[in-house]
């Protein structure tokens, strides 16, 4: 070889695993880590741009030095394909998983015949690892060859066969001996010196928003069930499956009732998944909406005891169910669901209404101790758990496993899991004077660093950990670091920065959250850092004075280990 010897390309690149790739990559990376084939490379996120300017990227590029090159594309999620359309967890694809792969190998041959160079034999294939084919598919039912969950432990043997397989008819003349060393030239042009943390961040959208193998069998568990109830911390993507669940009931011609508590949520979900037939709805305004129907009087200022007598009224209110029959009730957030609101859930759950009934909750979260899912219902009900959490980089959720804990303890490398993510920023303490003139006005200066990183307005949260009607609260600031803000329940302002309470921001999040009004003396305080930094699928930045600091034992020793503290 020229300027490497061929010792130092053998293996996968990069040597480190990725850290902002959809997991379905991710697994796929690791398997080849452990089996690739002596003597083989393998690498990541390989791009190539043409003389023309054509852009092609492939999930991975693999060479056998002796054979050849196989680009492979990797789709996550349940695969299938229906009457020549490709499926991707049950919505349609754009394209075949194969159309990619094969206009990367197109550019990459362009890449061999501009430096004048003969390139080796390239074949392409597909990896879907959360697919779990009981027998290997033809290629006449997914137009090429494919490996699934099942030969994913065993790499190192399919390999060779795949590359076989795809290389078969491609018969071209001898390479250029050194094109290892040439495509690694090409991988090392491509993958990226730094990027600003925005787009690291970005790297986290897909396994947030995907359903992988864990929830689709609670999908099909929920779905066999009249009565079941799923709980899950803190993103492990309750409410992305509750959703999933709604779409499939109105596809299917039944109607749904979908709950939640928090307005801004339910507003959020309605206007992602209000379909005609069906409700979407804070159970609070849909109280309210049922009580209009008597002539109620609305105050001019809802406040939270308002509420309270807005669901108690309506739970009692004989007449106002009549009629109010949905095939299915869906509620989210079941563990803030008092007496009242369940006394609702179950009068339009029962007397003829729907078949089934599908809680979701997260104990975790509870903030008021008269509110739990009732017990005849925790005893009919089919239960499900999900474990894995999607929505937080690792170090964020290594913080937030403290505060349901009680502390670091001392196992699973949880604080060491959150301190590296001090040192390479996705978290960040910033310490500031007492009095909450300084620590909004710090909480302003986290804001314009956060676009200065490449963060839009729109990707910032700003969580107080006090209540709404607070004197002190971060609210109260009509603009923080040159901003406008507006209240998660505004939906005619999504693209400036929400500022909002940890209740109200509950089942919503953001790439970019910033915890403020930290005050350890709070009634549930964990709790509420618990919701609060669980808000973050990117990065966290947390505002605490130097004697709030001093009362957090939890935050105080993330602190001490150094990196990545602000004294503002």
């Amino acid at each position: 070889m020229n300027a490497i010897a061929r010792g130092e390309l053998i293996g996968i690149f990069p040597r480190a695993e990725p850290l902002t790739v959809p997991e379905s990559e991710l697994a796929v990376y690791r398997h080849l880590k452990d089996a690739l084939p002596a003597g083989w490379t393998a690498w990541h996120s390989l791009k190539v741009r043409t003389k023309s300017a054509e852009f092609a990227e492939a999930d991975f590029v693999i060479a056998d030095p002796a054979r050849g090159i196989l680009g492979l594309e990797v789709k996550g999620g349940l695969i299938t394909k229906d009457d020549g359309v490709w499926r991707q967890n049950g919505q349609p694809m754009k394209a075949s998983p194969l159309d990619q792969a094969h206009r990367f190998v197109r550019l990459l041959l362009a890449k061999f015949k501009d430096r004048g160079l003969t390139s080796p034999p390239i074949g392409v294939a597909t990896a879907f690892p959360d697919t779990d084919f009981e027998l290997p598919p033809s290629q006449g039912d997914l137009e090429g060859i494919v490996i699934g969950a099942r030969d994913l432990p065993y790499l190192g043997d399919v390999l060779p066969r795949v590359l076989e397989q795809a290389l078969r008819p491609i018969t071209w003349g001898k390479p250029w001996p050194d094109w290892v060393a040439f495509v690694h030239g090409l991988w090392c042009e491509s993958w990226p010196k730094s990027m600003n943390l925005s787009q690291v961040v970005k790297g986290f959208e897909t396994k947030r928003t995907r359903l992988d193998a864990e929830q689709f069998t609670a999908l099909e568990c929920i779905l066999e069930n009249d009565l079941v109830l799923v709980r899950g911390g803190a993103g492990t993507g309750k409410t992305l499956l509750a959703q999933e669940l709604a779409i499939r009931e109105a596809h299917a011609g039944r109607s749904f009732l979908f709950l939640t508590f928090t307005d801004a949520l339910g507003l959020e979900l309605a206007a992602r998944v209000g379909l005609p037939g069906s409700v979407v709805s804070p159970i609070g305004r849909f109280a309210l909406d049922r009580l209009r129907r008597t002539g109620f009087g609305e105050p001019e200022r809802y406040e939270p005891a308002f509420w309270d007598d807005v669901t108690r009224g309506a739970a009692e209110s004989d007449g106002l169910w009549d009629g109010c029959g949905f095939d299915t009730v869906i509620v989210d957030e079941g563990q803030d669901f008092g007496a009242a609101e369940w006394k609702i859930v179950e009068r339009c759950a029962g007397r003829g209404g729907p078949r089934r009934l599908w809680i979701f909750a997260d104990e975790d979260q509870a903030f008021w101790d008269d509110r739990r899912i009732p017990a005849e219902i925790g005893a009919r009900a089919v239960k499900f758990a999900l474990r894995r959490p999607y929505r937080c980089p690792p170090a964020v959720q290594a913080l937030a496993d403290a505060y349901v804990d009680g502390g670091w303890g001392d196992g699973a490398g949880r604080f060491e899991a959150a301190a590296q993510g001090l040192a390479d920023g996705t978290i960040k303490v910033v310490v500031c004077g007492d009095g909450e003139p300084e620590a909004h006005a710090a909480v302003g200066r986290e804001i314009r660093a956060a676009k200065k990183q490449g963060f839009a307005e729109r990707e910032i949260a700003v969580v107080s950990l006090r209540g709404m009607m607070h004197p002190g609260n971060v609210m109260r600031n009509p603009t923080l670091g040159r901003c406008e803000l507006a209240q998660a329940t505004d939906l005619a302002h999504r693209e400036r920065v929400v500022c909002d309470t940890f209740l109200r921001y509950k089942g919503l999040e953001r790439p970019m959250i910033i915890v403020g009004d930290v005050s350890p003396d709070s009634s549930r305080y964990p709790v509420r850092m618990n919701i609060a930094v669980s808000r973050a699928f990117g990065a966290l930045r947390i505002v605490v004075s130097r004697g709030e600091l001093e009362k957090d034992p939890v935050l105080k020793r993330l602190a001490e280990s150094g990196a990545s503290v602000d004294d503002a």
